[in-house]
């Protein structure tokens, strides 16, 4: 029996203690910040002290505390669970995994919008497909604590990148305060980015894929918890809780040695794709970046 302490127990740190109890073989004792009480947890007076109580830490703090946290519990020999982004550059975030490595610990970085079921559905109607354009859009009320739209994003490249592969080069055309656009660019496809988190907007993923396959063209189209294709609603699996199916691939790696759902690899080369969005400029044109590699 795994014992879990949370740090940051507001709405996704409530989520997670929710799936900690439906895990059977993990058990959430402690949280700090937030209001652990609401899910029936003890109150830790400080971060050293949780951590010196616990198997495993869930990190559901604001993303600019993730590494400073990471590191506190991995100095301890901590299993450790993270929100995305792990950190706010691949650089950072290859010296976390090599820091957790180095230790023989678990560092499970949750992506939860991969285990939905458009997800899901995208990975099985987008094979054997090219594509040829497209775009995703983002809106969300403004956040404190990021380290900017791209790093904010890192699960919706990870949704692109999941049913697409890799860009070849990244653009940014137009940022501002609470947005960013720009262009991922996939041979001589371009498919369109619109980040923005703004007070008042409502949340919303939209993501639209054009592509050419064996029998035509085909088009993709999500709309937050929907999915088309060529216009046709597609049938999507009923699936547990996407926090519920997190916890259990976590346990599982810590308990049984399994395999992540997204591998490190992965995790450092979108980091990367959002660190060369960072550096690419409205004046300039796409920007090559090379994968980080775990």
């Amino acid at each position: 029996m795994l014992r879990w302490g949370i740090i940051g127990v507001g709405r996704a740190g409530r989520a997670r203690a929710r799936a900690i109890a439906e895990d059977p073989r993990s058990q959430a004792v402690l949280g700090f910040r937030g209001d652990p009480g609401a899910v029936g947890l003890a109150t830790a007076p400080s971060v050293s002290e949780l951590l010196r109580k616990v198997d495993a830490v869930a990190i559901c703090a604001p993303d600019t505390q993730h590494p400073q946290l990471i590191r506190a519990a991995l100095s301890r020999g901590l299993h450790v669970l993270t929100e995305f982004p792990l950190a706010g550059s691949a650089d950072v975030g290859a010296d976390l995994l090599a820091m957790a490595a180095d230790r023989g610990v678990v560092l499970h970085v949750e992506h939860i919008e991969l285990l939905g079921p458009v997800a899901h559905a995208l990975r099985e109607h987008t094979r054997g497909l090219r594509p040829t354009g497209g775009g995703v859009t983002f809106t969300g009320g403004s956040r404190k604590g990021t380290y900017g739209l791209a790093h904010a994003n890192v699960a919706r490249l990870h949704r692109i990148v999941d049913a697409l592969g890799l860009p070849d080069r990244v653009r940014v055309t137009g940022r501002g305060p609470g947005f960013m656009q720009g262009d991922l660019q996939y041979g001589d496809a371009e498919l369109d980015l619109d980040f923005r988190l703004q007070d008042g907007l409502p949340r919303h993923t939209g993501l639209r894929i054009e592509a050419a396959g064996p029998e035509g063209p085909v088009v993709l189209e999500q709309r937050d918890d929907t999915l088309t294709r060529d216009g046709a609603p597609v049938a999507l699996p009923t699936l547990p809780g996407l926090f519920l199916q997190d916890q259990l691939c976590a346990t599982a790696r810590i308990l049984d040695g399994a395999q992540p759902y997204v591998t490190d690899e992965r995790v450092l080369q979108v980091l990367a794709m959002a660190d060369a969005l960072v550096r690419a400029s409205p004046e300039g044109g796409f920007v090559p970046w090379e994968p980080a590699a775990a």
